[in-house]
Order: structure tokens, then sequence, then C-alpha cells
């Protein structure tokens, strides 16, 4: 029995498990901030994310974040960068933690509250790109 295979190029979709999603997520942080910054979010642990983000033509073009060095809070933030490009603000501002402790499998129920952690800094970039369009 051979073993499928997990290179990009014979992969669909992007491998998600928290170690992958955590390396990705990891080189993504080097990357500078992208044009629109939301406000840095912490929960009660003293983990924080702040993401920053790129329209174009009124949809998220690109995202990039930073967080503190937990593997899970990464994780999430790097899920929610490959997942809401091409979405316009509204309909990514509706993406829930519970969406993305779903699709992540395997984190231990203490650490999904990252989860939430992760989406409340993603609609604060969101915020700010609407009080961007008001102005």
């Amino acid at each position: 029995m051979t073993a499928a295979c997990r290179e990009s190029c014979c992969n669909v979709t992007p491998r998600r498990t928290v170690g992958e999603l955590f390396e990705r997520g990891f080189r993504r942080m080097r990357e500078s901030p992208l044009p629109v910054e939301g406000e840095t979010c912490a929960d009660g642990d003293d983990n924080q994310a702040r993401f920053s983000m790129d329209l174009r033509d009124g949809r998220i073009a690109a995202l990039g974040f930073r967080a503190s060095p937990c593997a899970t809070l990464i994780a999430y933030c790097e899920l929610i960068c490959e997942t809401a490009p091409g979405l316009s603000p509204d309909l990514a501002g509706a993406m829930t933690p519970r969406q993305l402790t779903d699709t992540l499998e395997g984190v231990p129920a203490l650490k999904q509250d990252r989860a939430a952690l992760a989406i409340a800094a993603f609609r604060a970039a969101l915020s700010k790109v609407s009080q961007l369009h008001d102005h």
C-alpha cells in the first residue's frame, strides 16, 4: 500500500493540520504588514493577535498577521488567511470561531478558545476597513 502524496503539486487543497498551518503561518508572520492594520486583540492568557489586509475591488486580496508564539493561535490565524481572500469584508466578517474549530480538527478543548481571539483580531481589521471607507 502506498501513502497518498502530500506534496503541494499533488494536493488539491492545502493541508489543514495545526502543524502545517503553524509552519505556513510562522512564515507569513515574517512578511511586512499590509496597508490596512487592525488593532491588536488579546485574551486573558496574554495571547495577542493582529491582522493586516489589502483590498482590491471591494474584496480581500491578501491577509497578514502577527500573533503570540502559540502554535494553535498561529494555526487559526493562518486558517483565516487561507480562507478569506476573495471574499467581501461583509461575508468574511460572518466567519465564526466555531467554523475555525470545526475546520481544524485535533485541537485540544483547552486551546480552542484561541479561535475566538483570532476571529476578534480579524474583525478588528475588518472594522478598520469599514472606518476607512466611511471617511
